[in-house]
């Protein structure tokens, strides 16, 4: 009898049916989740570079500080100051950074390619102080350097050309954040420029305040971290293979 008792709930465990096919025991299925249906197919943004970045420029300037103190503005005001090495560095760093996000596809190929040629060019320019030597020389090759808006031309399309690229990089940048910090930089190069041209716009609008000299003797940190935020932005824009 215990031995027909075992058969039997055997035949009931593997058949469907007393002398039908075998069947094995199945477990019980759990359901996959579908996948979302609005995925964000865009790649993250490469964290921590930002602060990371922000933090070594900082740290450079306040080093070069330290170091002249305690006349620290020298290590802000020549042209051959740390901090004005560091700006042209900055620059080029940016040309390669903008060359290697076109060839990861990471930017449009001819944005790419502008950005890599505009930011050599203010590279070399900041190195050889391009923009002085007009500012101060072209009155021996031109009339027109009688004009305050000639001879400051070079920046003067600095501030324009740069809106229109950094509208058009706007664009192509895939995230918000990363697109704050490149309008940040924007702002930070127009008060740069600003300081710059104040002393030319003062005396034809007596009704603007004299320029602060601490505000004067910064001019070139603005430039750094106007350059510093959008190097930050590129960097934080991930490849796409």
């Amino acid at each position: 009898m215990a031995q027909s008792a075992i058969k039997s709930s055997t035949s009931a465990l593997f058949h469907s049916k007393p002398g039908g096919p075998l069947h094995c025991p199945t477990m019980p299925q759990h359901p996959t989740a579908p996948p979302p249906l609005f995925a964000d197919p865009t790649p993250a943004p490469h964290p921590g570079v930002a602060p990371a970045l922000l933090g070594a420029v900082l740290g450079f300037m306040l080093l070069s500080a330290w170091v002249f103190a305690p006349h620290w503005e020298r290590a802000f005001r020549s042209d051959h100051s740390p901090v004005s090495w560091l700006s042209g560095a900055l620059l080029l760093a940016l040309s390669v950074t903008a060359l290697r996000l076109t060839s990861e596809r990471a930017l449009p190929r001819w944005l790419g390619l502008w950005l890599t040629l505009a930011f050599a060019v203010l590279a070399l320019d900041e190195q050889f102080m391009l923009h002085e030597l007009w500012k101060f020389r072209c009155h021996a090759w031109t009339d027109a350097c009688r004009w305050g808006a000639v001879r400051e031309a070079p920046m003067l399309a600095v501030a324009v050309v740069g809106l229109l690229t950094l509208a058009w990089l706007h664009r192509a940048l895939s995230h918000r954040s990363t697109r704050c910090l490149l309008w940040a930089g924007l702002a930070v190069g127009w008060a740069a420029i600003g300081v710059d041209q104040w002393p030319e716009v003062q005396p034809h609008w007596p009704w603007l305040p004299e320029l602060p000299e601490l505000l004067a003797t910064l001019e070139e940190a603005l430039e750094v971290l106007a350059e510093t935020l959008v190097l930050a932005a590129l960097l934080r824009q991930p490849g796409r293979g």
